[in-house]
């Protein structure tokens, strides 16, 4: 300002000031403005990398819980195999039961206590 401390300012002194501030507050806001859009991209990358994180997880555990029903599958198609043979060759070893223990005596070369 061209003022003196003894005189008023002029109203060109008070329009340069205004002009001087609107220029500040303009580049304050600028800055402000760059500040949010980089904190905005950081937060965006920050986000897309939580995203594919999970998504990794989430097929880490897919994999894992179909690789568990597969074990399952394995496992009960083994017990029901096992039963079902154990059902059928029961009665077919009972019959046969005589027939066996006959063989063995013979191989042993004695009688067994009966």
């Amino acid at each position: 300002m061209t003022t003196t401390p003894d005189r008023e300012p002029t109203l060109a002194d008070v329009v340069q000031q205004i002009i001087g501030l609107r220029g500040d507050l303009e580049q304050s806001r600028q800055e402000l403005n760059d500040k949010l859009e980089q904190s905005r991209q950081e937060l965006n990358n920050k986000l897309e990398q939580s995203r594919q994180d999970l998504k990794t997880e989430v097929e880490r555990w897919d994999e894992r819980f179909f690789q568990f029903q597969r074990d399952n599958l394995t496992t009960a198609r083994t017990i029901i195999i096992t039963a079902g043979s154990v059902v059928i060759l029961s009665p077919v070893l009972q019959a046969f039961a005589p027939a066996i223990q006959s063989v063995v005596t013979r191989l042993v070369g004695g009688d067994l206590a009966q």
